[in-house]
């Protein structure tokens, strides 16, 4: 039937317009197939990105969110965060592994690579994925926090004898605050180093990439903190003893 359908179509002079409108019809489903195909490509290459490390997240309902970006890699900054969070009960986050040597991921911007300056980080699919997928996580935990702080370590020499602290959406006389708070918090623990906050003291670490094009261009105010590697391995409780102290007067000083 569908033969002697298409032979009286063919008859009355329609054959090309049939033709033209097969092949067009052949494309559109082509492309379709095309379509779906990279949507599955790229749902499996951010599902094996993400398989990387883990988001651990508590949700404490709290106008304040406090996290360690590279858990595992800056070590004991996943023990510190999950420690304060417990004991002031700030929400919290920790991306655990997504940095390493194998897969340099930077999680607070979508870049990545290792001993680069932040001018030379590399944008990469993948760490767009896990880059989302932190900020995400920090929406889902609060979408306008009234602080938001990252705790992040370094091994460079000459900033093992100090605390250093970069700053979003501070102003002159709050970052001051900031540091007598900080500095009568140091002073109720056995740490040694001293403080040194953005725009007050010389620091070497001011966050510039994420500042830039990550979570720090996006959520504000905030403070970025650096602890050298001594405190944070042979200290951690007096770190955690520090930050436990001190966040919660700065919130209710400066950020109620």
């Amino acid at each position: 039937m569908f033969v002697k359908k298409l032979a009286e179509f063919s008859s009355h002079s329609s054959r090309p317009r049939f033709i033209a409108l097969t092949v067009a019809a052949f494309c559109s489903l082509l492309f379709v197939i095309e379509a779906v195909a990279d949507s599955n490509n790229l749902v499996s290459a951010r599902e094996e990105t993400l398989s990387f490390g883990q988001f651990i997240a508590q949700n404490n309902n709290s106008h304040y969110i406090i996290t360690a970006p590279h858990g595992g890699y800056d070590l004991m900054t996943e023990v510190i965060v999950r420690e304060v969070c417990a004991n002031i009960l700030w929400s919290c986050l920790i991306a655990q592994d997504f940095r390493s040597k194998s897969h340099y991921i930077n999680v607070t911007r979508p870049t990545e690579k290792l001993g680069v300056t932040s001018n030379n980080e590399a944008p990469t699919m993948r760490a767009l994925h896990v880059y989302e997928e932190y900020l995400s996580q920090i929406y889902l935990l609060n979408k306008a926090p009234k602080l938001y702080v990252e705790v992040h370590g370094n091994s460079r020499n000459e900033s093992k004898n100090r605390i250093e602290i970069a700053t979003v959406g501070i102003n002159g006389n709050q970052a001051k605050r900031v540091k007598l708070i900080l500095q009568n918090a140091m002073s109720s623990t056995k740490l040694t180093q001293s403080i040194a906050l953005e725009n007050i003291d010389y620091i070497y670490y001011h966050a510039t990439s994420s500042k830039a094009r990550g979570s720090l261009s996006i959520i504000k105010p905030a403070l970025h903190f650096e602890f050298p590697r001594s405190s944070r391995i042979t200290s951690t409780d007096e770190v955690i003893a520090f930050l436990s102290l001190a966040l919660p007067e700065l919130v209710l000083e400066l950020f109620p």
